[in-house]
């Protein structure tokens, strides 16, 4: 277990002064982030946390029937199990407890419950689903849902120090696992060919010595891309296969880490052998936009300023097209791995980078039949400036 002590408790505390905010009997969270964030444990299932307002009761884990002793036993909250067997159906668990909890009365007025809606790009987003909100509709009869994720995405947005000393441990992890690939890379013997496969077993070996736990990410744990597979348009998903890396071509890298429930993501780029001057010279390119990149994400700069800076460069070179229009996502506790994204436009493009906040900066540059290059590094917001959590260089390794 870690020595970086996570106040759990507090947690609790800030989702609770929420409620407050919007009036809520109780919460019923489903989001991977909200369940790792109260819990302080890993919860792989289907799971939810009823959430009682201040000074009604404690909060409890409901997950399912197979892993509840684990989980009492690694988190920091009750426990309960369901499952698919009478007695222990999901949405009568959620109404015992909440009855237990005093925050529900049958004969009383109807609930105003926080859940948490919406639509996230990943898989561990889990929303509240349509099945799940008439459950409760047919258990908390008239009651009122209301959506409780704005608050969810505010609260896990500016990091505590603990959290940050976490994500900084994980980063410290993931350039382990570059160094151990690049030292493979450098020692491979005459002739000798790598797939993308090893290359990402060499970079999880490496880092699971260095104390990660779960290679955490759902797009095919460390993504290793390379030739075609690392240059397709707007390319951000490149799970490993048994492809043989060639001389000449991109190598794509991303590997990601977790400690103490927070997460690593380093993306870095290598070349094998001599690489050709066009791809050389797409290749400065990119380096120079990660540096533009780092140099805005300055507090009280918006994602649309900042995505300027960055795209300046791409269409002054003859390269708009090539250029990701994301330069960022969330990062912190297993399952906050979006919110918020770095895009220009109405939605995001006001947004204004805040101290200690901590995203992934990102550049995603690829042109097909050319090459392809991707950044992914855990940066810190100071008063002082962006820092890279993690110290792998952002320069494209030419081995």
């Amino acid at each position: 277990m870690s020595e970086i002590k996570i106040d759990w408790k507090g947690h609790v505390k800030k989702y609770q002064a929420a409620m407050e905010d919007l009036n809520l009997d109780f919460c019923v969270l489903t989001r991977v982030k909200s369940i790792t964030y109260l819990s302080g444990c890993f919860v792989p299932w289907k799971s939810a946390i009823i959430l009682p307002k201040e000074g009604a009761g404690e909060p409890t884990l409901l997950t399912v029937l197979l892993d509840v002793e684990r989980c009492k036993a690694e988190g920091q909250i009750k426990v309960d199990g369901w499952g698919p067997r009478k007695g222990f159906y999901w949405d009568k668990k959620i109404q015992s407890t909440a009855k237990k909890a005093g925050v529900f009365n049958p004969k009383g007025s109807p609930p105003r419950i926080g859940v948490e809606l919406g639509l996230d790009i990943c898989v561990t987003g889990t929303m509240l689903s349509y099945s799940e909100a008439e459950l409760l509709k047919k258990v908390f009869p008239g009651c009122e849902l209301v959506d409780f994720n704005e608050k969810t995405e505010r609260i896990h947005f500016i990091k505590e120090p603990e959290e940050i000393a976490m994500l900084r441990k994980a980063s410290e992890i993931t350039d382990i696992g570059q160094a151990a690939v690049k030292k493979a890379l450098n020692e491979r013997a005459p002739g000798k060919v790598f797939t993308e496969n090893e290359i990402a077993g060499i970079g999880t070996l490496a880092m699971r010595k260095a104390g990660s736990n779960y290679e955490w990410t759902f797009t095919g744990n460390q993504e290793i891309g390379s030739g075609y597979r690392a240059s397709w348009t707007f390319n951000g998903c490149t799970p490993a296969t048994n492809k043989e890396v060639k001389e000449g071509e991109s190598l794509l890298v991303d590997l990601h880490s977790e400690y103490g429930n927070y997460l690593g993501d380093l993306s870095h780029n290598y070349i094998l052998g001599k690489c050709p001057p066009e791809l050389k010279a797409f290749n400065d390119i990119y380096e120079q936009m990660c540096y533009a990149l780092m140099d805005n994400m300055t507090v009280g700069t918006t994602f649309e300023e900042c995505y300027n800076e960055v795209s300046k460069i791409a269409k002054k070179e003859g390269h708009e097209n090539d250029l990701f229009f994301g330069l960022g996502h969330g990062i912190g506790c297993i399952g906050n791995e979006s919110w918020p994204l770095v895009l220009p436009g109405k939605d995001w493009g006001n947004m204004v980078f805040e101290e200690n906040m901590v995203e992934i900066a990102a550049v995603v540059f690829n042109k097909p039949g050319l090459g392809g290059l991707r950044l992914e590094a855990p940066t810190l917001v100071t008063s002082k400036g962006a820092e890279r959590l993690p110290k792998t260089p952002l320069e494209v390794d030419y081995v």
